[in-house]
């Protein structure tokens, strides 16, 4: 089941490239800024996570080093730089549900952007079965959608390639409606159900290349069963 974690990670968080490079090394300019506060109800933890990349969303990894005097701050506090989340993290235990981060670049340049407020969500009580052959409606519990929200649910089973997302971003959407075609990759079988929930918004300070801040909360996880 590791593997559909690392998935869910991937299409959630974005992850393009393992390659790095220090941000000193590029035009300070061009850099793309992207902030997350990431609560798992799972674990009881959340991460806050800074990644800046040359140029865009999908350029080049960049590192931030002590030797620039460049580095990124939550709530005042430094965030390291973690090769698992292709940028600089940081986990606190409990809900953390605001704060900012600070990013002083190599020039000392300043930026300081503070997370949107985010909601909760969680799954309808009953809901743990998948059926492939019809379609079904996952109305989950939690307020209705707003502009700068999106849900994503995630069907992860033990056989590699063989899960599916689903994803909605619409402005006072309550559900998920999950398509037979959708479904027809997953394996029989059990399954670990996931479910996400984001507030994005761009960020208000920047560089020329922007940039965008995110809340987002992972309800608890369903154990699940696909059949036919």
């Amino acid at each position: 089941m590791k593997k559909s974690i690392w998935l869910l990670g991937l299409l959630f968080l974005g992850f393009t490239s393992c390659n790095k490079e220090d941000s000193v090394d590029v035009n300070q300019d061009k850099i793309y800024c992207d902030y997350e506060l990431f609560y798992n109800q799972n674990d009881d933890k959340t991460h806050a996570v800074a990644r800046f990349r040359f140029g865009s969303a999908t350029g080049t990894v960049l590192e931030l080093t002590d030797s620039t005097d460049a580095s990124v701050t939550f709530n005042g506090e430094v965030l390291p730089y973690n090769v698992w989340y292709n940028g600089h993290h940081k986990e606190y235990a409990g809900q953390v549900t605001s704060g900012s981060f600070v990013y002083t670049n190599s020039n000392g340049d300043t930026y300081t952007n503070a997370v949107p407020n985010g909601e909760s969500i969680a799954f309808p009580t009953g809901f743990d079965t998948i059926t492939k052959s019809i379609a079904q409606t996952l109305t989950w519990d939690g307020t209705a959608l707003s502009p700068d929200q999106h849900v994503g649910f995630f069907v992860g089973t033990p056989t590699w390639g063989q899960d599916a997302l689903f994803f909605t971003a619409d402005n006072g959407g309550t559900n998920i409606v999950l398509g037979v075609n959708q479904k027809s990759n997953l394996a029989l079988g059990n399954a670990t159900l996931f479910m996400d929930r984001s507030t994005a918004t761009n960020v208000t300070e920047g560089t020329s290349k922007g940039g965008r801040i995110r809340y987002r909360y992972r309800c608890t996880n369903v154990a699940g069963f696909v059949e036919d």
